[in-house]
Order: structure tokens, then C-alpha cells, then sequence
């Protein structure tokens, strides 16, 4: 129980501190990690990094920003009854998340809740160009749903970026692994190819939290995108 307590506790904690912003934390995990050129016997344009199932760990209570969030608005929230638990992932499916994530990026410029909303910790879809993380992973979850993909696969996700920062992202639960559209990159990467702390997570079903368990070791380094076209 005390471990179940602490882990709830810091998942809590973390949402109270600022999101990373985009700057030197962008420069410092280079995007061309995550890609390797296409080979003669790979029929599609990309070949993407292999990565694993994030593993669950002990509940964590939701973190405060995302029940009130959840309160204003549940239809965002709402636990599906159905859908599959992770995203079947293909060559449609990775440049759907790619364009989404580009899109968000592209068009939401960071701005602090304090500054923002004048409140701190305030999650929401972001309408007006301006957000910060946890608004960007909102968003992007809402049209990912939108395009058709399982609202039980995409999972609001909090770490600590390098720098000791809490930063909350959106992660993609596919059949070939967990996936993170993040922000503070254009790559979308493994979970485990980041650099970041990982702490807490949605589960299936949308309103249930846990703890994240420890990474496993990847058994091959990449993985082709495009399985079923």
C-alpha cells in the first residue's frame, strides 16, 4: 500500500509543475534516431524503430488537472465500451499519427497555464492556437479518435524530460509497441527512445491511472512501419 500511496502521490505532484517548452530539450534528443533509411526489401518509405508495450505498475490517482478536465468535459473521459486496446499498426495508421502530430505541433503555439488561463495546472483541448503539453496531448488524442483509431489505445502519458521538467504527452498503444507524439519533437518515437522518466499513465478505459513499470530490453533495433498496407 505505501508503494500504491507514494506512486499516486507523485504522479499528482508532477502535473503541478510547468510543461517543458520547446528549446534546447528539442536539440538535445535528435529526431534522426527514430529513422533508418529504407531498404530493397522494405516496400514502404519508412523503416520505424521497434519498440515494446509500456508495462503497468501499481494505481496512481489521476492527476488533479485531468479530473477537472474530465469534469468540464466527459464526453473526452467517457470509459468506451468497446474498441480494441491498442492501435493496429500499418503504413495508413503511422502517417495518420505523423500528420496529426505535425499539425498540432505546427499550429499551437506553447503558452503557460499561469499566463494562459491565469490558473495553473488547467488542461483542455486547446481552440485558441495556444497550450501547453498536456493541451497538445489532448488535442491530438481527440483527432486521432476523430480519424477512427481506438480511443482505449491513446493514453495521456506523464514523465520528466532531462532537465528534472514534468511533461505530459499522448502515447499510442499499437500492436507493435507503445509510441510517443510528443510536443517537443516532430519524430514520433518508442517510448523507450526518449530520454524520459516515465511515471504515470492512463489505462484502458480512460479514467483508471498506474504507475509505469521498467522498460524491457528491445530483442531487434528496427521494425518496418508498413506490415499490411
Amino acid at each position: 500500500m505505501g508503494k500504491m500511496r507514494s506512486a499516486a502521490i507523485l504522479a499528482s505532484a508532477l502535473l503541478l509543475a510547468a510543461c517543458q517548452s520547446p528549446g534546447p530539450a528539442v536539440d538535445a534528443l535528435s529526431d534522426s534516431a527514430s529513422i533508418a533509411p529504407a531498404t530493397s526489401s522494405n516496400p514502404f518509405s519508412d523503416v520505424i524503430r521497434a519498440s515494446t508495450a509500456m508495462p503497468f505498475g501499481p494505481p496512481a490517482e489521476p492527476p488533479s488537472g485531468y479530473v477537472a478536465f474530465c469534469s468540464r468535459d466527459p464526453d473526452q473521459c467517457a470509459a468506451p465500451s468497446g474498441g480494441a486496446p491498442v492501435v493496429a499498426l500499418d503504413s495508413a495508421t503511422w502517417h495518420t499519427m505523423e500528420q496529426v502530430n505535425t499539425a498540432w505541433n505546427t499550429e499551437v503555439k506553447p503558452l503557460e497555464d499561469a499566463a494562459h488561463y491565469g490558473r495553473v495546472d488547467y488542461w483542455t483541448i486547446p481552440r485558441d492556437g495556444y497550450g501547453d503539453c498536456e493541451d497538445y496531448a489532448l488535442g491530438k488524442r481527440k483527432s486521432l479518435v476523430d480519424l477512427g483509431l481506438p480511443a482505449r489505445a491513446l493514453r495521456l502519458t506523464i514523465a520528466r524530460t532531462p532537465d528534472g521538467t514534468a511533461h505530459t504527452v499522448l502515447i499510442a498503444a499499437t500492436d507493435r509497441g507503445d509510441y510517443v507524439l510528443d510536443n517537443l519533437r516532430s519524430a514520433i518515437l518508442p517510448w523507450t527512445a526518449t530520454n524520459y522518466t516515465w511515471i504515470a499513465r492512463q489505462v484502458p478505459g480512460q479514467i483508471q491511472w498506474a504507475s509505469v513499470g521498467p522498460a524491457p530490453k528491445l530483442q531487434g533495433e528496427f521494425v518496418s512501419a508498413g506490415i499490411a498496407q
